[in-house]
């Protein structure tokens, strides 16, 4: 059988072969006495290690073999619980565990159910020993074997528990579960998302099933509801077991999916995904008594017999209702995933992402799925599965000045003008660089992201100047080319102060400035802002109309321009907050803060001007333009996602109203302003603060 050749490290535990007939003790190598008995054989061993010691040399130490000094340092610190993690309580000692121990249909069902918390507590970044392991079965596939049942004789046959709920249908449970594991460590272990960072890869010598097949085990599954549909089960419990296998089911046809990936198959399979999940969601939830045999099914302790690096705290697994939830944003992932396929846009890439990460409502993908989404935007030198490097490139130019690259080869005479089409061949390779990383740090974790965007600052810079050079090979009396010249820099300007308010607006999402930094911050994003409408101006002028990259251009003008607007008023109302740090250490603070944007390349942003009058701010404007953008026809390269961004300008227009009820009306009150009415902590947006009436 294609499975019980492979399961080596499956069926050991300690790094040791353990025999199908032995049972695994949760106290192995502890004496079974009680206490007062234990206590009674103790011996003083203090002169056996001091006469084993004499012939040391001071400070020597004695290392066990595979387990360094720096082992054991990794793990230390003072009062930390989990370096008596290798102690076994009392109240922690488990009767032997047997995986052929009879179970009833519902105790079936409830470690099944179970097994999908094991799961999605790894995607949540546990570590396997902490989760998936912890599901005692997974360890004794080969004891599980059906092939294997002749020769139990002491098995005894309960038509309420026939053995084969275990040895047919949880063994391809536990086939699906750890194959599902398999196919996601395989996409994690490429290198987009970061072990340790984003997930947890260690597998402590226990075997994923890596050497079965996903065909074989997607047999498993369809065997074991075969036999649950001709057995002599309750048909509520047939189906309540075959929901749950078919659900493993597809979720193994999902994990399988690999780039190129074919939105076609993917929608098909979340479809079916949800219609099973649906039907589990609403059969009643088993809860087995405590003395069945289920609840020693799992041993949140076992990492202590398995080979860690360092020790693991006990992991609580959710409530079932917890976990259903959370796969059904995993489902939704794979869909939204399968809807930017149908996307073709890198713009409408940028938009998804930007409002998952800036919408409070929702929930940053699990790092499966966001090295899932980092292998469809570029794997094998395609892009999203189908397209070559080159697409990005004239992607680049379409979406962001509104003509094609064949128009801007032909304009600068690229066949005829050998420096400039040196120059372009760099930049295109520049590009293509660039807006690859640009669409994958939208599936970053937020930290690595804003790393990611201060350097991009810089880089998207250095294209600028290629450009800029590019001047020097051209007729200056050609306005036509001198024109385009001006729109390819103002092109990787865009991209830059895009990448520059990312960033600010991610140090107030993810707290990182002080109260008193805060009206600075929302000053210099301001001035950003400024910028960066500036440019948007300046591309708008060369950009032919009614296209769908000027309507891009004019729903984001108006949207930084009351994200602007918004920006001026908090830092104006937080005035006094900035002076309470003397003016040095408020300048070393800015000068610590924004590093990545005071070097010399960036000399020639907007100047850093004396705050304007306030008071000229009208409280109306930006809800007038935010509003204005909600009922707007025309949404750019929104697509599907116009409709959540058009959602979160709501919100933002909400703010608005309550920014307007606490703005003072004169310059005097300003002055006087409490910031006291601002709430920063678990704030309702991400950017700005909740007014406290």
């Amino acid at each position: 059988m294609e499975a019980d050749n492979i399961l080596g490290t499956a069926g050991k535990l300690d790094g040791q072969d353990r025999p199908s007939s032995k049972v695994l003790e949760p106290d192995d190598g502890l004496p079974s006495e009680d206490h007062s008995q234990a206590t009674a054989s103790f011996r003083d061993v203090t002169e056996a290690f001091v006469e084993a010691a004499k012939d040391m040399d001071p400070e020597e130490l004695v290392f066990t073999e595979g387990f360094t000094l720096l082992d054991a340092m990794s793990a230390f610190e003072i009062g930390e619980p989990r370096m008596d993690s290798g102690m076994i309580l009392e109240h922690q000692r488990k009767p032997p565990f047997d995986p052929l121990k009879p179970l009833l249909p519902g105790e079936v069902c409830w470690i099944l159910e179970r097994s999908f918390a094991c799961e999605m507590e790894w995607h949540a970044g546990n570590s396997l020993p902490q989760t998936v392991y912890t599901l005692l079965y997974v360890h004794y596939l080969g004891d599980m074997s059906p092939d294997f049942m002749p020769l139990r004789s002491d098995i005894m046959q309960d038509p309420l528990r026939p053995v084969e709920l275990i040895t047919v249908v949880l063994r391809a449970g536990m086939f699906g579960l750890l194959k599902c594991c398999d196919l996601s460590w395989r996409e994690l272990s490429k290198g987009r998302v970061h072990d340790i960072e984003d997930w947890q890869g260690e597998k402590c010598d226990v075997s994923l099933l890596e050497g079965v097949s996903t065909d074989f085990v997607l047999k498993t599954l369809d065997d074991a509801c075969d036999w649950l549909r001709g057995s002599s089960l309750s048909p509520f419990v047939v189906n309540q077991l075959c929901d749950i296998l078919r659900f493993r089911k597809v979720l193994l046809q999902m994990y399988r999916c690999s780039p190129p990936l074919s939105a076609g198959d993917l929608r098909a399979f979340t479809i079916s995904a949800w219609m099973v999940l649906r039907r589990l969601q609403v059969y009643p939830p088993y809860r087995p008594a405590p003395d069945s045999p289920a609840s020693l099914a799992f041993d949140p302790y076992i990492a202590r017999r398995l080979p860690n690096f360092m020790p693991n705290r006990v992991a609580e697994l959710p409530p079932q209702g917890q976990t259903w939830t959370a796969l059904g944003r995993l489902i939704d992932g794979w869909k939204e995933l399968a809807n930017l396929l149908e996307s073709p846009c890198i713009t409408t890439w940028e938009i998804a992402g930007c409002l998952r990460i800036w919408s409070p409502t929702k929930q940053t993908h699990v790092a499966y799925l966001r090295s899932l989404i980092q292998s469809t935007v570029f794997d094998r030198n395609t892009v999203l599965g189908q397209f070559s490097p080159t697409w990005l490139v004239f992607r680049f130019f379409t979406e962001t000045l509104g003509i094609s690259y064949e128009s801007v080869a032909e304009r600068l005479k690229l066949s005829e003008a050998h420096h400039v089409a040196a120059i372009m061949k760099e930049s295109e390779r520049e590009i293509v660089k660039l807006m690859v990383a640009e669409i994958r740090s939208q599936a970053h974790n937020p930290p690595r992201r804003r790393r990611y965007l201060m350097k991009s600052t810089l880089q998207w810079h250095e294209l600028h100047d290629k450009f800029l050079h590019m001047a020097a090979y051209c007729d200056p009396s050609d306005s036509d080319v001198n024109m385009l010249l001006e729109s390819l820099l103002r092109a990787a300007s865009y991209w830059r102060l895009n990448a520059a308010r990312e960033v600010i607006l991610s140090g107030f999402q993810q707290d990182l400035y002080a109260l008193e930094e805060m009206p600075i911050a929302y000053w210099y994003l301001a001035r950003i802002l400024d910028a960066h409408l500036e440019c948007i101006d300046d591309i708008l002028s060369y950009n032919p109309k009614y296209s769908e990259a000027h309507d891009e251009l004019l729903y984001q003008s108006r949207f930084l321009t009351a994200l602007q607007l918004m920006s001026i008023v908090i830092s104006a109302l937080m005035y006094n907050q900035s002076t309470v740090l003397p003016m040095k250490r408020l300048s070393l603070n800015f000068m610590r803060r924004y590093k990545w944007a005071l070097k010399p390349e960036y000399d020639y942003l907007t100047p850093a001007h004396p705050l304007p009058d306030f008071l000229s701010y009208p409280s109306q404007l930006a809800k007038d333009i935010l509003c204005g953008l909600e009922t707007s026809r025309s949404q750019g390269y929104g697509g599907i996602w116009s409709a959540e961004r058009n959602s979160f300008l709501g919100e933002l227009a909400n703010v608005c109203d309550e920014l307007r009820e606490v703005s003072p009306t004169k310059m005097d009150e300003l002055y006087e302003f409490k910031t006291a009415v601002f709430k920063w902590n678990q704030r309702s947006h991400p950017w700005f603060p909740d007014i406290v009436h």
